[in-house]
């Protein structure tokens, strides 16, 4: 499977060559709801979500957006604005709840 890069689905970068303590902040800050993910596990809109460490994807719901950060080899954590759809907020509360859930 040949995977899409995360810059193509995004329409906006809120943050670029930040650290993952940033992307993490500027999340909690801005979103209403969010999700942890680990590192380089999730294949979001055919594409992989590549972090360094466990983050998280942040809903802002009343803008109808997920900021989803991902790991540019050599420059460091980006946070790129997403135009989800329903299925996608679904998708990654379902993700993080089935990952959390007991073996």
């Amino acid at each position: 499977m040949e995977f899409s890069c995360l810059k193509k689905i995004g329409e906006e970068y809120l943050l670029e060559d930040a650290s993952p303590d940033e992307a993490v902040r500027y999340v909690k800050a801005h979103c209403s709801e969010y999700h942890a993910i680990p590192p380089d596990v999730v294949i979001f809109k055919n594409t992989r979500v590549i972090l360094d460490s466990q983050m998280i994807v942040g809903f802002q719901k009343e803008l109808n957006t997920i900021l989803v950060p991902f790991t540019k080899q050599y420059m460091g954590t980006f946070l790129v604005k997403v135009d989800p759809t329903e299925e996608d907020f679904e998708f990654f509360r379902n993700w993080s709840e089935e990952k959390r859930s007991p073996d």
